[in-house]
């Protein structure tokens, strides 16, 4: 039970400093573009997460029968990070992290995929309640369809490696696991990017508050927050993991709100959106306690057939 509630709190620690990284993205943009941006975190963040695995003495070997499931699954988080700053490009922040909550509703599909269970009914009407909460918040903004496609995609790729992840947990180590995840993101972005001779200049180069958001965003936001989103799900189910995350918008909010003041001032059914995802929190938590006591263990994927 307490190791439970410890991994409720890491994860609601975890998604607070994920409210920072649109913010911090829409920073950036403003002298790298949304690839160039994506390398340069991936890159700081497989640094920050080498020095952290020396310092706790947490062996990095490669010599891993998962390697290749990291690897892979580091295609999966690019192109989760490429979508999700690509969509704020073109629309807003505001935009692009609320339209992640849209995850809930994939990973309600896909988790029963990966899990070899039956899809929960529960999961799939709080996906939607989440889904209409995001409606009421936004509305229909006919000016950013294009990023709200884009965000939405993001949302997919979100929730696909999150639940690999959750199996990948299960018998690695989150620093390895990040730390791999990092480097395999960091290499298919270097390799594109050198292709297209489009290699942004060292951080050090950069703007003195660029480099201090790339640091915030590399080391905070990602290899802290990134292994400790793997962690939890020790304790945590995919979708618990990714209802919670629903709160990332809402921090966003909150955050742009002390930042711009008025500009970002919500309307009223704004609130009541985030009111419902609230409560989609709550009854997600009294069914999961439900479920608790009738735990089963659960096949791993990765191993069948």
């Amino acid at each position: 039970m307490h190791s439970r509630r410890n991994a409720l709190l890491l994860l609601h620690l975890t998604v607070f400093i994920w409210g920072f990284t649109g913010i911090l993205g829409k920073l950036i943009q403003e002298h790298q573009g949304t690839f160039q941006l994506v390398y340069t975190r991936t890159i700081i963040a497989m640094v920050g997460l080498m020095i952290g695995a020396l310092w706790l003495r947490r062996s990095l070997t490669p010599l891993t029968k998962d390697l290749k499931h990291y690897l892979l699954t580091s295609l999966i988080i690019t192109a989760h990070w490429i979508t999700f700053y690509g969509a704020i490009e073109i629309s807003t922040a505001s935009i692009g992290v609320a339209c992640l909550s849209t995850s809930t509703v994939f990973t309600a599909l896909l988790e029963p995929f990966w899990f070899k269970r039956k899809i929960r009914a529960y999961e799939v009407v709080l996906g939607l309640v989440v889904v209409a909460a995001l409606l009421l918040i936004f509305g229909l903004e006919s000016g950013y369809r294009e990023g709200i496609i884009v965000a939405t995609l993001s949302a997919l790729f979100s929730a696909w490696f999150n639940i690999v992840n959750a199996v990948l947990i299960k018998r690695g180590d989150a620093m390895r696991i990040g730390f791999y995840e990092m480097a395999g993101a960091a290499i298919t972005m270097a390799i594109y990017l050198y292709a297209t001779n489009d290699l942004p200049p060292p951080v050090w180069e950069l703007p003195d508050m660029t480099i201090v958001w790339h640091l915030l965003l590399g080391l905070v936001c990602t290899s802290f927050a990134f292994v400790a989103g793997i962690v939890v799900m020790r304790q945590l189910s995919p979708f618990t993991v990714m209802l919670t995350v629903n709160l990332e918008p809402i921090y966003t909010i909150i955050i742009a709100l002390l930042i711009w003041g008025s500009e970002e001032k919500l309307r009223t059914g704004s609130y009541f959106g985030i009111g419902l995802i609230l409560v989609s929190l709550f009854v997600n938590g009294w069914f999961q306690r439900k479920r608790d006591r009738a735990e089963v263990v659960e096949p791993d994927p990765l191993t069948q057939g």
